[in-house]
């Protein structure tokens, strides 16, 4: 019997969360049910074509040549201690991504006409335009997985997003404030709209968060001190401008804590500016990017977020995974993984006091921290496994092509 091919579409392959769910993914498809096909549009960001090739799946890049470079970079050249090459490209990325759709357009239509996919699940607002449109010509039906809410997006965005929301079977979003967001705009009367929680690879997130001695060594943090850390995408809807003045507050009170800052973006100069005027650069870690996340995240007594909007956070998940007690904003889909006082603790959006006091209240207590860091374990077991997720969704394939 010939597998139904299923065309995977996402905007990059770089390093962001949507971009870790399809890779977190891969051992968990189902090759005896479906032929997979990953593509993406923008060719800088491809960081992560080389582990879907390595494990066997063909990877077309629809808006050029790829560069096979990490991800971008920032106005400034990368740390000493960071993996991360300096961007090679000197135009504006907005104005590349948008010359890249009509080429992406054209060569999507000859893929699909090469490659006759049964469906096309589509990721993020761009990619999931591109495949209503392409889904629309040529009669393909299409999934779409919606990882923000709709107001967050550039007025043009939204205006085509929504425009084209009709031309799908099915969306999925990742919280169910996301799909909130999508009844607010009236999208759940012209498609399906599916609420389906993130996943993580459980057993894979435990086996790299290891050699956490050599790398507390590496990173200069003294064996006595407790480690406050986050990992993201340096971006202004992470508000590390509070994070970091938590951090300030945190530091005043206890001198035996060292603050973690995993990632890179166009955020990092200012973040650098801000650790340097907060007067913590002997107790703030940039790493800028690195490969082993996970391990960095093994090395975190506790882990912080201060965002101003999310889906559900990829690295979030991980971290819970791991057992690390979380303070974070009550956004998206956070409260919906994190019960304020069973998982971690809550806060509104800017309220560093409250967040300091939250990160002051669990390192003077070990044992509440640890009993918080215990039920993300558990409860990332039983609902956030990458296989539940994974299992769900090639389960809608099957409900949407028998349709």
């Amino acid at each position: 019997m010939i597998q139904p091919k299923i065309l995977i579409l996402i905007k990059s392959l770089g390093l962001g969360g949507a971009e870790r769910l399809l890779v977190d993914s891969l051992p968990y498809l189902d090759q005896t049910r479906f032929a997979y096909h990953f593509a993406y549009i923008v060719p800088w960001k491809d960081t992560l074509v080389a582990p879907l090739r390595a494990a066997g799946f063909p990877v077309t890049c629809l808006g050029g040549h790829a560069t096979h470079q990490q991800p971008a970079a920032t106005s400034q050249p990368p740390p000493a201690n960071s993996h991360q090459p300096a961007a090679t490209i000197t135009a504006p990325r907005s104005i590349h991504a948008a010359l890249t759709m009509p080429l992406a357009y054209r060569r999507l239509v000859q893929l699909q006409r090469q490659e006759h996919f049964a469906l096309i699940h589509a990721d993020l607002p761009t990619a999931g335009i591109l495949a209503r449109l392409v889904g629309r010509r040529l009669g393909v039906p299409v999934v779409y997985t919606e990882h923000n809410l709709l107001e967050r997006y550039h007025p043009l965005t939204r205006w085509a997003h929504q425009a084209t929301f009709g031309w799908q079977q099915c969306v999925l979003t990742v919280s169910e404030e996301v799909q909130a967001s999508i009844r607010r705009a009236g999208g759940d009367r012209r498609t399906m709209v599916r609420t389906l929680l993130n996943g993580v690879p459980v057993d894979q997130v435990r086996a790299e968060a290891t050699e956490l001695d050599a790398l507390r060594q590496e990173l200069a943090i003294p064996a006595n001190h407790k480690v406050v850390g986050s990992v993201a995408v340096f971006r202004t809807q992470k508000r590390l401008a509070d994070w970091l003045a938590v951090a300030a507050q945190v530091a005043q009170q206890r001198a035996d804590v060292t603050f973690l800052l995993v990632g890179d973006g166009p955020e990092m100069p200012l973040v650098r500016a801000k650790v340097a005027e907060l007067g913590l650069t002997a107790r703030v870690r940039l790493t800028g990017f690195r490969p082993d996340g996970r391990r960095c995240l093994g090395l975190m007594d506790l882990y912080l977020m201060t965002s101003a909007f999310e889906g559900l956070p990829i690295a979030l998940l991980e971290a819970m995974t791991l057992g690390k007690p979380v303070v974070a904003t009550a956004v998206g889909g956070i409260p919906e993984a994190v019960t304020d006082g069973q998982e971690g603790l809550l806060a509104p959006v800017g309220q560093v006091q409250q967040l300091a006091q939250q990160v002051l209240t669990l390192l003077a207590d070990p044992q509440r921290a640890q009993r918080l860091g215990q039920a993300g374990v558990a409860r990332v077991d039983a609902h956030f496994h990458s296989k539940y997720r994974v299992r769900a969704i090639e389960d809608l394939y099957c409900e949407i092509l028998r349709s």
